[in-house]
């Protein structure tokens, strides 16, 4: 497999890597159980991040990218600041069901094309 490459700046990728990962085991287990979660870094330049929690209710899922909102006690400012390095660096943050039953974050970050 060739490697991909994306220009980004460093520190704000490696940010919104780690609110995704640091989210992950917080929201995504149900309770009393440990948190199941797989990360896959696709060729695509693409971090997804699958839990096998409770995952999102649907009426959450509009707001769940806005500053200062959280269900969870939270501060708010973890997926929002994910997103806004996404879209800063022409890519996408999106939250769908997991195949594992929880939350799926997909970051991604478009490729950098080679002459």
């Amino acid at each position: 497999m060739e490697a991909t490459t994306v220009v980004a700046d460093a520190a704000l990728v490696r940010r919104a890597v780690a609110n995704l990962l640091g989210n992950a085991p917080v929201h995504g287990h149900t309770r009393d159980e440990p948190a199941d979660i797989q990360i896959t870094v696709g060729a695509d330049g693409t971090v997804v991040v699958d839990d096998a929690g409770p995952g999102i209710p649907p009426e959450a899922v509009e707001s769940l990218f806005e500053r200062f909102h959280s269900g969870a006690g939270s501060s708010g400012l973890g997926l929002s600041i994910a997103a806004w390095v996404a879209h800063a660096h022409g890519g996408s943050l999106n939250v769908t069901t997991s195949t594992r039953g929880g939350a799926r974050f997909s970051l991604r970050i478009p490729p950098h094309k080679r002459p």
